[in-house]
């Protein structure tokens, strides 16, 4: 049975809700998103890599094929949707002259904690550049924007930032984290480092809420129990994939005939019904997403 996830779901949300009368207001001010190929969304387009998903058949039931891993939406899109909020965009394709309040993405394919993370693949953002390039954003465009730093803190405070951590980097090597400002000489999980993630975010966006998304065993229970998803096969890829169905989709190759019945789109990553499911369940089962689910913090 087929279980080669391109990683296991980890989700970290700092957030508070804005209390709104008014629907049309978006239920945070921002979405930050970091990770891999999960949550890239175009970052890897114009890089130097064989990792791209900017093709046929990826994207075919979204927009256009956008540089996401899949047939469609993502996680990120799907929490976007919900909170009200456009997509979060690529930070790449954003303009340096521009401000964008809403968020930014800065997931990128490949890549994960540990620099050699996806270097037989070519380049990436592993996570600590990305949380460099988020720092910059604060400080050269944010800024701009605020002018005072209670408002920048206020800001930031209240935005949701979405992070995956993958357990490639566990599973193969020590994690030797200079991210979080610790040197870690043993093996952690994904769960304990996602928790000390947690406690240095705490420190820096005080009055913050943060919520633990941990994913890992509803995907388990989607392969192993397709029905009970609306999935007729959780072990194939829908496109053609290279490598005997292990790797990226074939470009422009024909996909399968239901997308939406498909566990998997290619050999790594997943299509957009899973990734709906996976959202869906963040945003209203507490375990998926605990102590609270999204949901429960906007009633907050």
């Amino acid at each position: 049975m087929k279980q080669n996830w391109a990683a296991v779901f980890f989700f970290i949300f700092p957030m508070m809700i804005i209390s709104s009368n008014q629907l049309q207001q978006p239920l945070a001010p921002a979405l930050y998103v970091f990770g891999d190929s999960l949550f890239d969304s175009g970052n890897n387009n114009d890089l130097l890599t064989i990792a791209k998903a900017n093709y046929l058949p990826y994207g075919l039931n979204f927009i256009k094929a956008s540089g996401r891993f899949t047939n469609g939406k993502t996680i990120p899109d799907f929490i976007a949707e919900f909170l009200g909020l456009p997509y979060a965009p690529p930070y790449r394709k954003s303009k340096p002259d521009s401000v964008v309040l809403t968020g930014l993405n800065y997931a990128s394919g490949a890549c994960g904690i540990l620099p050699e993370t996806g270097f037989i693949s070519g380049g990436c953002l592993r996570l600590s550049k990305q949380v460099e390039l988020f720092e910059e954003t604060v400080k050269w465009q944010l800024q701009t924007y605020y002018k005072t730093s209670q408002d920048l803190s206020y800001y930031l405070s209240k935005s949701l930032f979405l992070i995956t951590i993958g357990s490639n980097d566990y599973i193969s090597n020590y994690l030797d984290d200079t991210l979080i400002g610790k040197i870690i000489r043993k093996r952690i999980s994904p769960d304990q480092f996602a928790q000390l993630l947690i406690d240095r975010l705490s420190d820096q966006l005080k009055g913050s809420k943060f919520v633990l998304g941990h994913a890992n065993w509803l995907g388990y229970d989607a392969i192993i129990n397709p029905s009970k998803y609306g999935l007729t096969d959780s072990s194939n890829p829908c496109c053609i994939a290279w490598f005997n169905g292990t790797s990226g989709c074939v470009p422009f190759s024909i996909p399968c005939i239901s997308p939406d019945e498909h566990y998997f789109w290619d050999g790594y990553h997943l299509t957009q019904t899973m990734y709906s499911t996976l959202a869906s369940r963040c945003i209203n089962d507490s375990t998926v997403c605990m102590p609270f689910t999204l949901n429960q913090l906007i009633q907050m």
